[in-house]
């Protein structure tokens, strides 16, 4: 059902919220704050559908579990640490197989001589936990058991390094910074590996306070999320390893990790990270039971909800809301709720100008408290406060649900003190006190009437400012204003930008400055960085000027109206930001003049592209491989791989 909301009103009294304080007493009764959905629900807060702590290191089915990966095509890779192997899964074969057989054992010697004990190869592995694929396209297996990480090339499958790690490799996970970070509950910790594979001794990974890390997560922003079992808890660390006491339960709802898998009508799906909105990908003929583990493996695939019955009936009271005014009017509470069918809020509240204890709130009977309102699934989320006047207010709620549904309560807003159109009638309407309550109460349905439709007049100036305007459509509309015509490349910052800058990009259109001014906003690039050459200044100039590897020389009918714009290549990536920044040029030169567009690659090259401040970049040159390199065009000869190879050398 579609929850109906109340419209704001300013000013606000008090805000009551997770971020500002839900001001909770403490006798409160089968109702917390769960960050899972960011409100006040019916429940215990030790009972989740999917708990945080839940084996397969889910994270409260946030993101993937340990030991599986997802590579491209849909391709699923799976440690079974029972069968001490990995598992591949593709749409083309339909179900996991082992990625290659086990080694075969000589048993013809039966002489009596002890065999001798070697190291395990590459394939043969014990207790494998963890699956990741790297930066530069391995997969990367733990071998737990062997306390070692295998990197494999992928799919050829041929071991390439094996990172001796001891102790107890459990999970895996990669930065953006190509940093390998290695959960060991052996060591108690988390350890940290640079790109070139070397331990980070300066990492502190949770020592000391770690007791079996066993999971972990990376967020979006490179934060590190570990799973303790011993701990029974989740906990964040800094960037130097470094228990991070700001986390909290809530900000794992407020992060971006790896989707998980999904599971829609009992099909198993994946949705897809780079493109959320396109269709998951089905994975057919992929079947996991009740606990979302592989039949006839028990590795998990994805975390399942359990089956939990809400409680049908709980109690939030707040402690003494303080208005710090003498026989205050309470006026109004709103809340941000959601409410399913079969679920209800009921709300009463009590007053006094005296602070009482909480405890003897509890106590009080029935008579003292206002008269209780009740808001069902469907009704405006908002009631008159009908208790008398008094300086302290103490309101208390009560969830309803059926054992399956429970309301959500995000947000509560209360408005003090009462400002009644009453004040303005006559003193005969006010003589008597219970028609003035009355009348009071009935003027305030029309009093707050008004003072939405004053909120709204007041906040239209907000749709005028760059700054205020929402972003979508009112943000566009406010561009159409100065003919401003949004590339959907372009975040909202940019746009803003546009907007706030329209009268100054309009006065200087069609002059180099404007122009300059454009190309920042689009490319993010600084104005050194961007430079135009007009060719009517090189008038008499009769040798040729050499700019991004090719010659500078405009025949005699091209100088006056004509000009070349230099740009580092980085800022057109591929053929499409090409044309989207040729559509832009376009825009904001005068009509009769032409120009011609060079991108300059990082390098010098004496003679060919060393002109300081115009095509002489330092930074790393584009690589080309063996049979591409050209000669005084290419600076660096590149291996298929920047990361280390045992054997290998790369070639710089």
């Amino acid at each position: 059902m579609a929850n109906v909301k109340t419209r704001s009103v300013r000013p606000v009294f008090l805000h009551l919220d997770q971020r500002s304080g839900w001001q909770a007493a403490d006798q409160n009764k089968n109702v917390f704050y769960d960050p899972a959905v960011d409100g006040l629900r019916l429940g215990d807060p030790l009972l989740r559908p999917i708990p945080y702590t839940e084996p397969g290191g889910t994270f409260g089915g946030l993101t993937r579990p340990t030991g599986l990966a997802v590579g491209s095509e849909g391709r699923l890779l799976l440690a079974d640490p029972g069968g001490n192997r990995v598992l591949m899964y593709t749409n083309f074969t339909g179900e996991f197989q082992p990625l290659w057989s086990p080694p075969v054992v000589d048993s013809s010697d039966d002489t009596c001589v002890s065999p001798v004990v070697t190291a395990p190869d590459a394939y043969t592995l014990l207790k494998p936990r963890g699956v990741a694929f790297s930066p530069v396209g391995d997969l990367v297996v733990t071998d737990t058991g062997h306390g070692r990480i295998i990197f494999y090339t992928f799919p050829g499958l041929l071991p390439r390094i094996i990172l001796e790690t001891g102790g107890e490799p459990w999970d895996i996970a990669f930065d953006q910074r190509s940093y390998l970070y290695v959960a060991d509950p052996a060591a108690r910790r988390v350890w940290r590996y640079d790109r070139l594979l070397r331990p980070d001794l300066d990492y502190a990974g949770g020592a000391g306070t770690l007791q079996r890390p066993r999971h972990l997560a990376i967020d979006a922003n490179d934060r590190v999320y570990v799973l303790d079992d011993g701990l029974g808890q989740i906990v964040a660390l800094t960037r130097t390893g470094r228990l991070d006491r700001t986390f909290t339960l809530a900000d794992l709802h407020t992060t971006i990790f790896p989707l998980p898998l999904s599971i829609e009508e009992e099909a198993v799906s994946l949705r897809q990270d780079e493109l959320p909105n396109c269709p998951a990908l089905l994975l057919s003929g992929l079947h996991v039971d009740s606990l979302g583990r592989l039949p006839g493996v028990g590795a998990m695939i994805v975390a399942r909800p359990i089956g939990i019955e809400y409680p049908r009936v709980g109690t939030f009271r707040t402690t003494a809301l303080d208005s710090a005014i003498f026989n205050c009017v309470w006026h109004r509470l709103t809340l941000n709720a959601d409410m399913p069918d079969t679920t209800s809020l009921t709300v009463r509240t009590f007053t006094a100008d005296a602070l009482i204890d909480d405890a003897r709130i509890a106590l009080l009977p029935e008579s003292l408290w206002s008269r209780s309102l009740t808001i069902l699934p469907g009704d405006t989320p908002e009631i008159l406060l009908q208790s008398p006047a008094g300086r302290y207010l103490w309101l208390e709620i009560t969830f309803g649900g059926n054992g399956r549904t429970t309301p959500v309560v995000a947000a509560m807003e209360l408005y003090a003190p009462r400002q009644s159109s009453l004040q303005y009638l006559p003193p005969v309407f006010h003589e008597d006190p219970v028609s003035a309550d009355f009348l009071n109460r009935f003027l305030s349905y029309f009093d707050t009437i008004f003072a939405e439709i004053e909120t709204q007049i007041d906040d239209f100036t907000a749709y005028l400012d760059p700054d205020g305007v929402p972003t979508g459509g009112f943000l566009t509309w406010l561009g159409s204003w100065f003919d401003i015509e949004f590339l959907s490349e372009w975040d909202t910052a940019t746009r803003r930008e546009f907007v706030r800058r329209a009268i100054e990009l309009h006065r200087k259109r069609g002059t180099i400055s404007g122009l300059l001014a454009v190309l920042q906003l689009h490319t993010g690039l600084e104005a050194h960085h961007i430079i135009i050459v007009e060719h009517f200044r090189l008038r008499g100039q009769t040798e040729s000027w050499y700019v991004a590897g090719r010659p500078l020389h405009p025949s005699p009918d091209e100088i006056a109206h004509h000009f070349t714009l230099i740009l580092p290549n980085r800022a057109v990536p591929d053929p499409e930001a090409l044309a989207v920044l040729e559509r832009l040029i376009d825009q904001f030169i005068p009509a009769h003049t032409r120009y011609e567009l060079r991108l300059v690659e990082p390098g010098i090259r004496i003679g060919c592209q060393s002109t300081i401040g115009v095509d002489m970049i330092i930074g790393q040159p584009q690589a080309e491989p063996v049979g591409s390199l050209r000669l005084g065009q290419t600076g660096q000869l590149a291996a298929t791989s920047h990361a280390p190879r045992i054997g290998h050398v790369i070639l710089r």
